[in-house]
């Protein structure tokens, strides 16, 4: 046909997830993409009958929307792996992130963001969001738009720390001043692929005065509000101390909560907290790994009760020493598995439902479900592809369980942001990571020097 339409790239024989509203599969499927946005998606013929382009053959692997991580602290991560298995939560606070606030340094949140987001990339994550956790912000999200994957971050905020962590603290002005100044200064766009949010750190930190004008600034540029709640049942006495109330009744007296209103953890809720969250459309976001390495108690939480109820639950890794690892397919996995032992049932979570807990629902929680999460026409090509050629992707029969419960990122061979490769045949594109290694071991270690933090290894070291 004369009359076809031009596509800057055609992804062909692919295994397609939507994602879509319909959650429809499409095998044999290609995809049409032209200035970074999704033309077509269908059947090879229907698609190549319509569209002439440069053709990608996926060899009959999974293709699915870029997964999306919804929570995590990624300033830190340079210092991933540096804290024992036997340190308690008052022992990290105290011990570890004390010393490390106190001498973090623009250069260490720079390479911070480039591993992270490099991790990113290679395991299928897409689009993230850091509820904050940067002290340089200029340096930060430097690093942060290297590698190619789109996201939020910004500043760690809070006026009212608890006594372990006066370290962070900063008056209600001043944490004020710098919500309005990141997100002028550094609003996410098509030259910044990683930008500002609204993020508080939220639990007994935060003061009313703070999240309510927090939430104003969120509202004032379109753009949602995340802060930690509900994490710890101390946290919750102390609002019920204070306030007579939950913290999410707390919020709801406050006018914070709607749907451009990201809850983070959500271990320990009432019933009319349940309640306010569906009446409101919060989105929460659970973070399984963090939980199950600090016993937090969130795989025994009432997620199912929020996921019956109809409420968005995304997905988030955390943070480095709180989970280690940033990979969505963990969080879906241990998502699927860990309740169903918890709850003694199975299943609480269908390896369908942690899927969309990892893609579209991410991008819900992140206020950008009109610009990824799925592939349909008119959104952004964001997109993993895996190779069908590992042990784990055999047979081929049920693909989403096999993602889940087989192969996770070990299949992910190349990843697309904005309809350009960041990832390709498992490498990233825009950093090398063999002269990127050396770098970031030494930064550690300098940074651990300063710190006055040695780790705690259990096996001799010869």
């Amino acid at each position: 046909m004369d009359n076809k339409k031009s596509a800057d790239l055609i992804l062909v024989n692919g295994y397609i997830l939507t994602m879509d509203e319909r959650r429809r599969i499409v095998e044999k499927g290609a995809v049409a993409i032209s200035a970074g946005r999704i033309d077509a998606v269908g059947k090879n013929a229907q698609v190549l009958e319509e569209y002439d382009g440069k053709q990608f053959d996926c060899n009959g692997g999974v293709v699915h929307p870029g997964l999306v991580d919804a929570h995590e602290h990624a300033a830190w991560h340079i210092t991933r792996s540096v804290v024992s298995d036997t340190f308690t939560g008052q022992q990290i606070w105290e011990e570890f992130e004390d010393p490390l606030v106190r001498n973090i340094t623009g250069e260490d949140e720079k390479l911070s963001l480039m591993l992270a987001t490099s991790e990113m990339a290679v395991n299928g994550t897409t689009m993230f969001g850091d509820t904050g956790s940067a002290f340089f912000a200029k340096e930060m999200f430097e690093g942060a738009n290297v590698v190619g994957i789109k996201g939020y971050s910004g500043y760690a905020l809070g006026d009212s720390f608890v006594p372990e962590l006066k370290v962070f603290n900063k008056s209600t002005k001043r944490c004020v001043e710098l919500l309005e100044e990141q997100m002028k200064l550094y609003a996410r766009g098509a030259q910044r692929k990683v930008g500002a949010l609204v993020g508080l750190v939220g639990m007994q930190n935060c003061s009313g005065d703070l999240v309510s004008a927090g939430k104003e600034i969120a509202r004032a540029h379109g753009a949602q509000m995340h802060l930690h709640s509900s994490v710890y049942e101390a946290e919750i006495k102390q609002f019920i101390d204070m306030y007579g109330k939950t913290p999410v009744e707390y919020y709801e007296d406050l006018g914070v909560l709607d749907e451009g209103t990201t809850l983070v953890h959500m271990v320990h809720l009432s019933d009319n907290d349940l309640d306010i969250l569906e009446k409101r459309r919060v989105s929460v976001v659970h973070c399984a790994g963090a939980s199950c390495k600090h016993a937090l108690g969130a795989m025994r939480a009432r997620f199912h009760e929020m996921h019956e109820r109809g409420i968005n639950i995304a997905l988030g890794t955390d943070a480095g020493n709180w989970s280690d690892g940033l990979n969505i397919f963990t969080q879906m996995y241990l998502t699927a598995v860990v309740h169903n032992e918890c709850h003694g049932k199975a299943p609480v979570f269908t390896s369908e439902d942690v899927f969309e807990m990892g893609t579209i629902n991410g991008a819900q929680a992140l206020g950008v479900q009109d610009e990824c999460g799925s592939l349909e026409v008119g959104k952004a090509a964001d997109i993993v592809i895996h190779t069908p050629y590992r042990p784990e992707m055999l047979p081929a029969s049920d693909r989403v369980s096999g993602l889940v419960y087989s192969s996770q990122s070990s299949s992910v061979k190349d990843v697309i942001v904005d309809g350009e490769f960041i990832v390709k045949d498992g490498k990233l594109t825009n950093v090398d990571i063999e002269s990127f290694a050396p770098m970031v071991n030494a930064q550690q270690q300098e940074l651990m020097d300063k710190m006055g933090f040695s780790v705690k290894r259990s096996w001799p070291v010869e």
